[in-house]
Parts: C-alpha cells; structure tokens; sequence
C-alpha cells in the first residue's frame, strides 16, 4: 500500500488556484517536491497535513483518508514548516517536551525523547538557553528536532535549508539523508534548488503554477540528453 495517494487533487482561494490537478503516488524512501516560490509546495504539504481543504480530488496516507482521518493521520506525520515556529523565552528541550505532550506522551517520556531528537540533531548544551539566543542554524535544528519528536513514519520538510549558510545547509542536508537512507524514515523535502534536492532525494515531484510537470527518479530527470 503506497504511503501517499494524491489524486487529481485541486486547491482555489477564491479566483487564484494553488494546486491545479495535482496526482501522484509515493511509496518510500526520500522524494523531493521542487520547484521556485509559488510553485503549490507548501500548499501541496498542508493539503496533505489536513491544515487545507481541497476543492476538489482526494488524498490519501497510510491508508487513511484525508479529511476524515485527519487527526490519525497528523500522529504519523512530522512536520518542519518553512517559517520559524518557536518559542523565544522557552529552551529547547522545554519547547520539544511540550511538542511531545501534544502528541499525547507523558511529561517524562517527552522529555527523554526531547534530549534523544536534540542530542542527534547536534544541540548540545545550548538545549538549556531560551531559543531567543539562538542562530539561525540553531533554530533551524529545533525545528527538525520538533518533526522528529513522536517517531513519525512520514516526515514533511518544507525548505529546511532556509536562510542556513554554506556549512549549516551541509549539515542540515546530511541530517536528512542519514535519516532517510539509514534510518529508513519517509521524506518529502520541498525546495526550490535542486542541488538540496539531489543531495537527498531518490526520486522528485517537479511542480510549476500548481501543476506536476515532471516525476520520476532524480538520475532520470537529471541526465544529459
């Protein structure tokens, strides 16, 4: 059974359309969602969260139907946002705990999984400072850490590389790929630049004014003709 079913699936605010059509099938492993600023990617990602409604076509995970299992489907689901979604007077193990509460963990166990996603992510002793004080390579890792806290069987990863420099976008990259290929946790990366893609993914979603425009495996898509 594929992890993901996205049928003919459109999105309209009012005369403007997100997702035009959009179907395809995903069944594992690590899959990139590219495409410039506007293309549906994040509109694509919280249609398949349940945060947005389609007006018209079906989506599908795990089995599950979108909106009617929602809340079943969201507990599988992790999910780094693109803009920033945390705490500044909180620390980061006081922000993930509490992440882990809304997943229904008890106090004990959020935090003991809080200090496990935080020591992999590479935190160290800043996991005590309130977020405030934190970089923007820092805050990104928070946010991963925060997707990574129930132990999700899909991971949602929009444009995590946001804002990084060359160093931290390298980092951040690697932490993805050694939980996608040796971990073997599902990935949907979204992102404009096809090198955070290829660095990743096995195969890619092109995406363009909402539509799907190319799909199939990176070297396909990739090579030389």
């Amino acid at each position: 059974m594929p992890l993901v079913e996205i049928e003919n699936v459109a999105v309209r605010y009012g005369d403007l359309t997100a997702l035009d059509g959009v179907s395809c099938v995903i069944d594992s492993g690590a899959v990139g969602l590219l495409g410039p600023n506007g293309a549906g990617k994040t509109t694509l990602l919280k249609t398949l969260l349940g945060f947005v409604r389609p007006t018209s076509g079906s989506v599908g995970l795990f089995g599950l139907r979108q909106p009617g299992d929602k809340r079943a489907i969201r507990q599988r689901l992790g999910y780094m946002p693109e803009a920033q979604a945390v705490e500044p007077r909180c620390s980061a193990v006081g922000f993930l705990t509490y992440c882990g509460s809304l997943f229904g963990m008890r106090r004990t166990d959020a935090m003991e999984r809080a200090h496990e996603v935080l020591n992999y992510v590479g935190m160290g002793e800043s996991r005590y400072r309130k977020m405030g004080t934190y970089s923007t390579g820092m805050l990104q890792r928070v946010k991963f850490a925060q997707a990574l806290i129930h132990d999700p069987k899909l991971l949602l990863l929009d444009e995590p590389t946001n804002c990084l420099d060359p160093d931290g976008r390298i980092e951040m990259l690697e932490l993805i790929r050694e939980l996608a290929h040796k971990r073997q946790v599902a990935t949907i990366l979204s992102s404009h630049l096809m090198p955070d893609v290829q660095h990743v993914c096995d195969q890619v979603i092109v995406l363009s004014k909402g539509a799907v425009v190319r799909q199939g495996r990176i070297e396909d898509i990739t090579a030389v003709r």
